[in-house]
This record gives structure tokens, sequence and C-alpha cells, in this order.
């Protein structure tokens, strides 16, 4: 119970997401900076930094709880790392000593959780996404949208356009990869594409079909959170993992 605390607290701290003057408590999480200093044996200072153009802040004090980042082949344990305050704000850079679970070593890039305000608006995939720091490019690399953005939908409409856009950038994907590496079209075997080719059903997919994708990510953030993914092929991933969906 002791290491479940902190979360408890943040998780606690957001139900309900009422709104008051037109904001409402949020859980972020976002990666540190290779700022890593020891101040003792089980206390280190990480520090965060918010992008010029953030519309949100961290307030002095707020409880941050780390927990390790996913990367493939490397780190594959989200698990929990430690928790502590905010003890120092300079500028964009916000610092927080961190409390050690036992054996656990922090490195650059690891995932900071905390509570701030938002304006109240959509609560999109995309939303969850930002506030994950999900970012999302194209094949060749630009982004469909600053992670900012979501945090100021206030109707679908914008968000249509990113969906638009995704569609079609998993669909030249899939096209281009046909023509330069055609040995690589392998038959999908279970989930949703079951027996077809995977470039010819990334030249199909769907509105539907990628947010089904979104939502499943929405619902297993831990994986994806602090990285920057190029759309199509984590698309493609999803797809040859059997497309795991969640069941409403």
């Amino acid at each position: 119970m002791k290491i479940l605390f902190p979360l408890l607290l943040l998780v606690t701290a957001i139900l309900p997401a009422t709104a008051q003057n037109n904001s409402e408590k949020v859980l972020m999480r976002l990666p540190i900076t290779d700022y890593i200093t020891k101040a003792n044996d089980s206390v280190t200072i990480v520090q965060v930094q918010l992008p010029d153009s953030s519309i949100f802040s961290i307030p002095d004090k707020s409880l941050g709880v780390l927990h390790h980042r996913y990367v493939a082949g490397k780190t594959l344990d989200t698990s929990m790392i430690g928790y502590g305050k905010c003890h120092l704000i300079k500028g964009n850079f916000y610092y927080f000593a961190i409390q050690l679970q036992k054996n656990q070593e922090v490195s650059g890039g690891d995932i900071l959780s905390f509570n701030t305000k938002l304006p109240v608006c959509r609560k999109s995939v995309l939303f969850d996404a930002s506030r994950n720091h999900i970012e999302f490019t194209t094949v060749e690399d630009q982004p469909f949208y600053n992670l900012q953005e979501p945090f100021q939908w206030q109707d679908a409409g914008k968000e249509a356009v990113v969906y638009t856009k995704m569609v079609q950038d998993i669909r030249y994907t899939g096209k281009q990869m046909k023509v330069q590496m055609p040995e690589s079209n392998q038959v999908v075997k279970g989930g949703i594409f079951d027996q077809q080719k995977l470039f010819d059903a990334m030249e199909k997919v769907s509105e539907k079909e990628l947010l089904q994708f979104l939502t499943y990510i929405r619902a297993r953030p831990s994986k994806y959170a602090g990285h920057t993914w190029k759309i199509s092929e984590i698309f493609a991933t999803w797809m040859v993992s059997e497309t795991p969906v969640v069941k409403p």
C-alpha cells in the first residue's frame, strides 16, 4: 500500500474532474530531461520542461510519480521508480525531488505523472494522447498537430481533419511499401485484418479502424507514453499483433 499511495493521491485528486472557472484538473505525463542529480542515496532531483506554448503549468509543491519509460528492446518495465514534490521552478523548467524505491535507477525520458489544470475542452483520443505525451507523425516525420492543440479543441471539427490525414498517411505508406518492399507484404494472421496482406490492408484502412487503434492506445498508454511515433509504423505493428481492441 505504501508504494501505491502516491499514485492513488494523483488519481483520486482528479476524481471527479470538476470544472471551476472553466478549468479542470487533469492527470498529465511528461518525460524528464537528462538533468538528473542525486541529492543523497535515496533522493534524486529530476527536471521536466514545458514548451513555450504550454497552456498549463505545474504548481509549486505538486506531487509527482516517476515511472520507467517503455523502450522496445531496452526498457520494457514501466513500473514506478519513486515519487516526490516539485520544489523549484525556473521559467519553463520544473524540478522534482524524487524519493526512489529500492534498487531503482532514473534515466532521461522516464515518465513523470502530475496533476495540473486545463481549460475545459473536448476529451478526444488525441486529448488523451497529448496528456500522455504521445506524438504522432507522418511517415516523413512531420507532426499532424502540436501536442498542445487538443487541450483547446471544443468540437470534433479539428480532430476530424487530423484523422483524415492519418488515414491518408497510412494508405500512402502501404502503397509505397508494396512497391519498395514487396517481399515484406506478409499475410496478417488473426485480428481485424486476418488473412489479408499487410500493405494491401493498409491501403484500404478506414477511419473506424484508426479510431479502434487510438482507443486501444488510450486504454494502454504506458507502452507509448513519452515517445514520438510514425502513425503508419505503429498502426502496422498493431495490425500484425492481432489488433487488440478495447471491449465496450
